[in-house]
C-alpha cells in the first residue's frame, strides 16, 4: 500500500503463516509461506511480485526469520535454528537450541540471540562455518516477547521483571 493514498501497489496470493511474521532486506521480503519463500519486491505495479524461491524444508515456528547479511535465519517449530544463504534458501548449517520459542531472534554483530519461554537466553556465535551456542542465561522467569538492544544492552521482558543484561 502507499502511505499517502493507502492504495495497493501489489498483493502476495501464495498463503503466509500466520504467526511469524517475514523480513525485509533491500527489495526482497522473506515470507513463511509454505516454508519460507523470497520474492522480489521492486518494479512490481499491481502485478504479484517475482518469486525468487521457496524453501519447503525452512519453516519458522513462531519465531519470525531474521536476517544477517547474506544469511537468513529461521527457528522451526522444534527449537531448530537453521541458517540458510539468503540468495538461494539453500540451508549452510543447523543447531538444536532449547525451546519452545514465542519470541524471535536478534543479532548483534557476529552473535544471535534467543530466550525460550522458560526464561532460558542463549546466544550463538554466527561468524562459524557452523553457528556455536558460547553462552547460556536462565532467568527463571516466562519470556513470551523478544528481546531488544539498545546502547549496550540487552532487553529481555518476563512475566515479572524487565531484564537488562550488559558488561559491567
Amino acid at each position: 500500500m502507499l502511505p499517502a493514498t493507502g492504495s495497493e501497489v501489489w498483493n502476495f496470493t501464495s498463503g503466509a503463516s500466520t504467526i511469524p511474521s517475514g523480513a525485509a532486506a533491500g527489495d526482497k521480503l522473506y515470507i513463511p509461506s509454505n516454508g519460507l519463500t523470497a520474492i522480489q519486491t521492486s518494479d512490481v505495479s499491481g502485478e504479484e511480485p517475482k518469486k525468487l524461491w521457496n524453501e519447503g524444508q525452512q519453516r519458522p515456528g513462531t519465531a519470525s526469520p531474521l536476517i544477517v547479511g547474506e544469511k537468513i535465519f529461521v527457528i522451526n517449530g522444534a527449537g531448530v535454528l537453521t541458517c540458510a544463504d539468503r540468495s538461494t534458501g539453500k540451508r549452510l548449517w543447523r543447531l538444536r537450541l532449547k525451546g519452545p520459542f514465542s519470541g524471535s531472534p536478534i543479532s548483534s554483530g557476529n552473535y544471535l540471540f534467543i530466550f525460550n519461554e522458560q526464561g532460558v537466553g542463549q546466544c550463538v556465535d554466527i561468524s562459524a562455518k557452523e553457528g556455536k551456542i558460547i553462552s547460556e542465561v536462565d532467568l527463571k522467569e516466562m519470556i513470551l516477547g523478544t528481546a531488544a538492544i539498545s546502547g549496550k544492552g540487552l532487553y529481555i521482558r518476563s512475566d515479572n521483571h524487565l531484564w537488562k543484561l550488559a558488561q559491567p
